[in-house]
């Protein structure tokens, strides 16, 4: 499977501490610009953009090549920087949107919302749920700055590396020569990448820690040793279903973080019913008593993790680099978005 990178660096843009009032315009006054891969989804998702077109008007954006739509999106919010872009798609469209709105330094007053239509629609699960945001109305959101191998990206939703990201990059192959979609494939990859369980020699350095039980500021918290895998959330799912951070919170400014440590492979399988659930955490951010010793879980505003290969964001691969260092930040409240 190749490595995605995407075709232009995301330049370093300054977020507004107060956004833009124009920014508050109901989305009836504003530009609609639909996007959509056809490569994905079996091109029905680019039908139903197009159609929607036909209905409301507005401009639809098609994608050519990986990392395509983040250069098209970054240019047609530079011509409006108050479009309101609609993506039809699953998560890695979602994540070429992020970065290209991101691109443009637009984000103040640009904004965004995902229509779900791809193999896996984990960001959608969250941002587009009732009970967290009221639909139709514009919420400002965070994303995550990375930094590795010289390049800067953005995600919306997670970050995964290790074991995950063996099982992203095992899901692909899946999804290429089988029919499985969604969770089936990505158990499907869990299954394939526990018969072999590599670990990863890592070391991770959480900064601006606080507790996810009243937000009060906490040490910072180092991990050096062999990890399973570690997960840092925006959003809540990944793995097309997986509830992995049940806590996560787009607008806390923070990041959610879990580490599985080097367990065997009974203790492995025993957890990942909790994981898919998301039940191995209480909500004032405790881990269950038959966790303690098997997972961490923090909360803070910063990431670095030295020793990985790869890393996914929003279920794309990347290479960590020469030095195998990736850093994770958060940029509080950088994206408008409208819940669906």
């Amino acid at each position: 499977m190749k490595v995605r990178v995407p075709e232009r660096p995301v330049p370093e843009r300054p977020v507004p501490e107060q956004p833009d009032e124009k920014a508050f315009l109901p989305l009836s006054e504003r530009k609609l610009i639909y996007i959509a891969n056809p490569a994905a989804g079996g091109g029905r998702h680019l039908a139903a953009a197009e159609n929607a077109v036909k209905r409301g008007g507005g401009e639809l954006i098609k994608s050519e090549r990986p990392g395509h739509l983040t250069e098209l999106v970054a240019d047609a919010l530079i011509r409006d920087p108050f479009a309101h872009v609609v993506v039809y798609g699953g998560d890695g469209t979602v994540y070429e949107a992020v970065n290209g709105i991101m691109a443009s330094g637009q984000n103040g007053t640009a904004s965004f919302s995902v229509i779900p239509a791809g193999s896996g629609n984990d960001f959608s699960t969250h941002v587009n749920d009732p009970d967290i945001f009221e639909p139709y109305e514009l919420t400002r959101v965070d994303a995550v700055r990375t930094e590795a191998g010289g390049k800067t990206r953005y995600f919306a939703n997670m970050m995964n590396i290790g074991f995950d990201c063996a099982v992203v990059r095992q899901t692909c192959r899946i999804r290429e020569k089988t029919p499985l979609r969604g969770s089936l494939a990505y158990v499907a990859g869990v299954a394939k990448e526990l018969a072999v369980k590599k670990t990863t020699d890592a070391e991770i350095l959480l900064s601006g820690c606080v507790s996810p039980a009243d937000g009060k500021p906490l040490p910072d918290r180092t991990f050096r040793q062999k990890i399973l895998l570690t997960a840092a959330g925006n959003g809540s799912h990944c793995g097309g279903g997986f509830n992995a951070l049940p806590l996560a919170d787009l607008t806390d400014g923070c990041l959610d973080v879990l580490v599985v440590n080097d367990v065997s492979r009974f203790k492995f399988v025993a957890l990942v019913g909790d994981y898919r659930a998301g039940t191995y955490v209480r909500k004032n951010g405790e881990l269950r008593d038959k966790f303690r010793g098997i997972l961490e879980f923090v909360r803070c505003s910063r990431m670095e993790v030295s020793g990985p290969e790869y890393f996914c964001l929003d279920g794309e691969v990347f290479e960590t680099g020469a030095d195998r260092r990736v850093t994770a930040e958060v940029v509080p409240g950088a994206l408008w978005y409208a819940a669906v």
